[in-house]
């Protein structure tokens, strides 16, 4: 992997020989320069990859130095300039700089620690990432680049430091993983669960892990172990029904003659007290897979039986929710999928059809616009036929009604299961089918879902959740940022957004959802002043001092979608955090770069009712 050559300019004598110094003995190739005059000859003759140079520097503080450069003849790539300013702020503000300039504030730092956050900067470029603002560590997204495929890389650059994910984080030591965590779950266990991970975003933080070994498997040998643990838990979690289903034990002919295995004799102790299944993997030391398969081996011997968890209620929405497989599978929700259209190829959203997978297609094919079509009647007569056959209920919550035929459809197949639904069941009661339109999308309904299937689980009923979801609807705030109306304009969504075509060069619209269709809410001048605007327009519908959940989704952009993270969250009191990715369908219509937020404050009630439990 070929390390960028850096050129660092700064008066500061003493900060920059340290800091030349620090990032030779890394590897790179360090040109320094003590002034204005010298730093320009060298930008303009050896176009090195990077510019470091302290913001008061004469021609760069001002981003003229740019005007000189060109790209390199070999690789075609233009220098990057990161201002260093000993000042308040990290220069988000200053907007007489290119967005592309970023100006980072070291005022205080020791040289050792300007190092590291170069190095941060570096160690991005190289992995063709991103830094937050400040130089404090590297972003990425796993829909992206995978953990699996992201740690050999560290590997190569020899890092130092903590790879911090939604569920857990990984300790490195010069390019080793010497230590996991996954919730309460340690050490190799936690590596193979955290590699199972295929959807989030991702935090590379370097400097000193503060853990100790744990793990003393080289790389390759834990990575081999998550792969095969990862095909072991697909392939039982196929065969087993919902892991929240309770272990009974069974005593049947040769229980007292077969040898059981250490694993084996836990899940039976765990099977004569009435635990889950999710119980059982959680308290057990070996990994997610072995437990499982476990599991399925007593089942089939008779010694043991399941007995599925008396959830009345099921939740169905479409896949323009965007929640990924595993949120969905561990809250029960059936997302029934859309159809995405590329040309002659036609996918399933979220089946055959990634996040990562649909943007590597639109840049590759930019050609043929894609095109989306709603689940069938048929369609949603299978689903729903399937889980009222189990004895369940249901409510199934879809995209707005202004935006697809999804919910019509939806509704049309409730009508046709009318005298199914009419049966008076042993207990004197009907099942209910209740069909909600969202008026809204992605982040915001795939939020929805959540609180549905939460309040499912605590015991209300099918009406119930539909009057109470029904009174959520209208307090969701729902706003975010596109990079062009293009892809709205195109797919014939922009609604009362459409007087936006053709506006001023450089502003960036401001968009929400309201009352079922795309709405210009606001402009700013600029990507870096969106998201401060967003975050001053939410102050204006929410309380600032009570609880909110808070989702973020963005498509293919972690960087901005981090930025307006933080943000929201130095500013509200944020009760739960819902990371998220705009899946196939929905950037179809927003296209890459977008970033939006939902916010929701509930009552003192709800919040019992709708909280992680």
């Amino acid at each position: 992997m070929a390390r960028p050559t850096v050129l660092v300019v700064d008066t500061a004598d003493a900060r920059r020989k340290e800091v030349t110094r620090g990032l030779a003995e890394l590897g790179y190739e360090v040109v320094s320069a003590e002034n204005s005059a010298t730093g320009m000859r060298f930008a303009t003759g050896l176009s090195p990859r990077v510019i470091f140079a302290a913001s008061e520097v004469e021609g760069f503080g001002d981003a003229a130095v740019l005007r000189f450069l060109t790209p390199d003849p070999e690789t075609g790539a233009v220098s990057q300039l990161v201002l260093l300013r000993d000042g308040d702020g990290d220069g988000d503000e200053d907007e007489s700089l290119p967005e592309d300039v970023l100006t980072v504030d070291v005022a205080g730092l020791t040289h050792a620690g300007v190092v590291r956050k170069l190095r941060t900067y570096l160690t991005a470029m190289e992995l063709n990432l991103a830094t937050d603002a400040r130089l404090d560590s590297v972003l990425g997204d796993l829909n992206s680049l995978p953990l699996l495929d992201l740690l050999p890389s560290l590997q190569k650059l020899v890092v130092t430091g903590r790879v911090v994910l939604q569920d857990g984080e990984l300790a490195l030591h010069e390019g080793g993983v010497i230590a996991a965590r996954c919730g309460a779950i340690s050490g190799r266990k936690a590596f193979a669960r955290l590699a199972r991970t295929s959807s989030g975003t991702f935090r590379i933080l370097l400097g000193p892990h503060g853990s100790t070994r744990e793990l003393d498997e080289d790389l390759l040998t834990l990575m081999a172990q998550a792969m095969e643990d990862q095909h072991r838990y697909a392939e039982c979690l196929s065969r087993l029904p919902d892991l929240r289903s309770r272990l009974k034990i069974e005593m049947g002919p040769g229980f007292f003659e077969t040898p059981f295995t250490a694993g084996q004799q836990h899940i039976l102790q765990a099977a004569q007290a009435g635990k889950t299944i999710r119980t059982v993997v959680e308290a057990a030391t070996a990994l997610d897979g072995e437990v499982l398969e476990d599991v399925l081996t007593l089942i089939e011997k008779g010694f043991i039986t399941l007995l599925e968890p008396e959830i009345r209620v099921r939740i169905v929405t479409d896949s323009t929710a965007d929640l990924s497989p595993e949120v969905a599978r561990e809250a029960g929700i059936h997302p029934v999928p859309l159809t995405v259209i590329f040309g002659q190829d036609i996918y399933k959203d979220g089946v055959d059809l990634t996040p990562a997978n649909f943007y590597k297609l639109l840049q590759e094919r930019k050609d043929v616009h894609p095109r989306t079509a709603p689940p069938s009647k048929g369609e949603f007569l299978n689903e729903y036929r399937q889980l009222l056959g189990q004895g369940q209920d249901i409510v199934s919550i879809h995209i707005s009604g202004k935006m697809s035929l999804t919910v019509t459809h939806a509704r049309e197949a409730a009508a046709e299961l009318a005298e199914e639904l009419a049966v008076v069941r042993e207990d004197g009661s009907r099942q209910h089918l209740e069909v909600i339109d969202s008026l809204q999308t992605s982040a915001p309904l795939g939020m929805l879902c959540l609180f549905a299937a939460r309040m499912a689980q605590r015991g209300l009923m099918a009406q119930e959740i539909r009057e109470r979801v029904e009174t959520f609807i209208p307090r969701f705030h729902f706003l975010f940022v596109v990079d062009t109306l293009e892809y709205l304009a195109r797919g014939g969504r922009i609604g009362k957004a459409r007087a936006l075509l053709g506006g001023i060069l450089g502003i960036k619209p401001i968009l929400g959802v309201v009352q079922g269709e795309v709405t210009p809410i606001d402009r700013a001048r600029g990507g870096k002043a969106a998201h401060p605007k967003v975050v001053e327009l939410l102050k204006q519908r929410v309380e600032v001092d009570k609880p909110v959940f808070l989702t973020i989704g963005h498509a293919v952009a972690p960087v901005w979608a981090d930025r307006l993270r933080t943000l929201l969250q130095e500013t509200f009191q944020v009760q739960e955090f819902f990371p998220g990715e705009i899946g196939p369908v929905v950037g179809t219509h927003v296209g890459p770069g977008c970033v939006g937020c939902v916010i929701f404050q509930p009552t003192e009630e709800e919040l019992a009712l709708i909280s992680a439990s």
